[in-house]
């Protein structure tokens, strides 16, 4: 007796046939929710559910309206009561969009009627959306605005034109979608669901866009064989000229990617996959213009619910916040043309693989990183190898401080050392020898007994001064660089180790082209690669004492006239100071140079590691000699060119 008096209350108001509808449709209980209707059950059901599919919703939350008077009626404000059996219900609806998380709101509304006794939602298509009729439904559009492109330090693109291949659906076309889906997901690695989704919310009759890739390449052949897809064919300037390790690719846009990329852009989308063109995505592409939309049931779009373009541009993340524009802008670096041509040309012939890095020494900017056989990987910057004796006038800089000693002070190069349990030995000891000729020539006894015995608050400073204190962490515009490593040393072994450049000691290419340059312009400065968008903080620089300038290019001098650099003047153009070294590390052996260079007023610090044992400063002196041309491509040498 007692249910049947709360049934009859409950149906003296519709408040509980409304709360009963939304929360069985937001629970995806559509079958409930059709009972509550006036309309066909079956067609109610599809139509609610089709709200999901239709907008790749990961969620959706429906509410009736708050109160309008604090304390009053639980349905005040939210149900009015129309006539002694009509009603009309205001409620609220939230839809997250696929896994973006951008959320669609608005008002719904719906009109009731008690028909034997029992209030029934009068069923309409106005009750998912006020705007939708009969026979429509809604969609979700993406449109992108073409790609930037990615500039040398003049403002010339760094890019060519690529031919690609477009594959997508048309998905009033497709038998079937999971077969699609699959096929695409296991070629181009794009999440399957959220493929699907998209596939699902997209206009019906529109060709979308699922892929983008080289023309011909092993995706390209493996998509052709994939049922439903079909096939565009464009031109994309995305393809680098140069430097393609440090620019970067794009490509379809996988969950690792898509990781670090964020909302809104999703499967599908083409996207940076690599280097620069993954760092600054948002920048180069702009953020593609998300709009709800309701088709008409020709599948034309008749009126546009939300643009979530304003939204999204509020909220852009990624590190790039107040740099992130609605359109897409160029990205201006300091690369100069000629000098990476150059870079790129020096090593072009060898077997093994090689990075090379050239900066300006009067400003640290980066004129050239040059990759060689490293596969995709910019190891000019990343790459973390011993850096041999090379790394000597490190402690030679630390012996010189206060006038402790001279590049002329007697230094025996002898055959063997045992320091601290580790022997040191050398080919060609030398009864007669210096400070400087022992760094020249790279005569690892004697800097090891010299670096065992060098005191630790100069050591400590000299490192500061070049950058090389462990504390100095580069921003480079957020750029993957590989920090200095090992530069702590603390028993005996490890400072003999560290004065030759072994042991813990690891350091990049750029890290070195950056000491080259502080020992040829006085001041040791942070690396600058990007002009535009500017650095958000000045970058670091810190001067040398002029007197132990002077000393330490007198013994750079001394290792390419008669050290172990001296094939780094074989040529008209010839090298101001340097040094090399083959260090064998795990296994491994790399040769390296290091040096700097002046042509009229413009300064170069050069640092070179090839992964093999090869003459370093012979490759060093192909490189400022080398055509400033890029082999298949119009360019000439820049004002700045080596």
């Amino acid at each position: 007796m007692l249910a049947g008096l709360l049934s009859a209350c409950a149906q003296a108001s519709p408040f509980t046939t409304v709360k009963d509808f939304l929360v069985a449709w937001q629970v995806a209980n559509y079958e409930a929710a059709a009972e509550h209707t006036t309309g066909d059950p079956k067609e109610v059901a599809q139509a609610l559910e089709g709200v999901r599919t239709q907008l790749d919703a990961a969620s959706l939350r429906l509410r009736l309206r708050p109160a309008s008077t604090p304390g009053g009626p639980e349905e005040e404000g939210r149900i009015e009561k129309t006539g002694a059996d009509t009603a009309a219900a205001r409620f609220q609806v939230r839809i997250d969009l696929g896994e973006n998380g951008r959320p669609l709101e608005y008002q719904g509304q719906m009109n009731l009627k008690r028909i034997g006794g029992i209030w029934k939602v009068v069923w309409s298509p106005s009750v998912i959306h006020p705007a939708l009729q009969e026979g429509e439904r809604l969609a979700v559009v993406s449109e992108s605005a073409p790609r930037e492109v990615i500039q040398d330090n003049k403002g010339r693109t760094m890019l060519q034109s690529l031919k690609t291949d477009v594959f997508g659906v048309v998905p009033t076309h497709l038998t079937d979608v999971d077969a699609t889906v699959d096929g695409i997901g296991d070629v181009t690695g794009q999440d399957k669901d959220r493929l699907k989704g998209r596939i699902s919310s997209a206009p019906p009759r529109a060709f979308l866009q699922l892929a983008e890739v080289p023309n011909g390449g092993p995706q390209a052949r493996k998509l052709r064989g994939v049922p439903g897809v079909e096939l565009r064919t464009k031109n994309l300037e995305t393809q680098p000229v140069q430097a393609q390790a440090l620019l970067g690719l794009v490509g379809p846009a996988t969950n690792d990617v898509l990781s670090q990329v964020g909302a809104p852009y999703q499967p599908g989308d083409t996207v940076g996959s690599s280097g620069l063109q993954l760092l600054f995505q948002r920048r180069l592409a702009g953020l593609p213009s998300v709009k709800v939309v309701i088709l008409d049931a020709k599948g034309d779009r008749r009126k546009e619910i939300r643009d979530f373009s304003e939204a999204d541009a509020e909220v852009a993340t990624a590190g790039q916040d107040d740099l992130t524009p609605r359109e897409p802008m160029p990205v201006r670096t300091t690369i100069d043309r000629a000098v990476q041509a150059r870079a790129e040309n020096a090593l072009r012939d060898l077997a093994v693989p090689a990075s090379l890095v050239a900066v300006r020494s009067q400003t640290g900017e980066v004129l050239a990183a040059a990759n060689h056989m490293t596969g995709v990987q910019n190891l000019a910057f990343e790459g973390l190898y011993s850096p041999g004796t090379t790394f000597s006038p490190v402690v030679a800089a630390a012996l010189l401080a206060n006038g402790g000693q001279k590049p002329e002070t007697a230094s025996e190069c002898t055959e063997e050392e045992t320091i601290g349990g580790e022997v040191f030995s050398v080919s060609k000891p030398r009864t007669q020898s210096t400070l400087g000729l022992n760094v020249a020539t790279g005569c690892r006894t004697a800097l090891a007994r010299e670096g065992a015995a060098v005191d630790p608050t100069a050591l400590a400073t000299t490192l500061q001064k070049f950058g090389l204190d462990g504390q100095t962490s580069w921003d480079l515009s957020k750029v993957r660089h590989s920090e200095p490593q090992g530069l702590a040393p603390v028993t005996e072994a490890d400072k003999a180790r560290f004065a030759v450049g072994e042991g813990d000691v690891k350091v990049s290419p750029l890290t070195m082209a950056l000491f080259a340059a502080a020992l040829q312009n006085g001041t040791w400065r942070e690396p600058l690669l990007i002009q535009d968008p500017p650095p958000t903080t000045p970058p670091l620089a810190r001067s040398i004492d002029p007197t132990m300038l002077t000393q330490l290019q007198k013994i750079m001098s001394m290792g390419v006239n008669k050290g172990t650099a001296k094939a780094a003047v074989s040529g008209h153009r010839r090298y101001q100071g340097g040094l090399a070294a083959t260090v064998e590390e795990g296994g491994k052996t790399v040769s390296w140079f290091v040096g700097y260079y002046q042509n009229n007023q413009n300064t170069y610090g050069i640092a070179l590691a090839v992964e093999g044992k090869v003459n370093a400063a012979a490759v060093a002196a192909a490189f400022i000699n080398a055509s400033p041309t890029i082999p298949g491509a119009e360019t000439g040498a820049s004002d700045d060119a080596a």
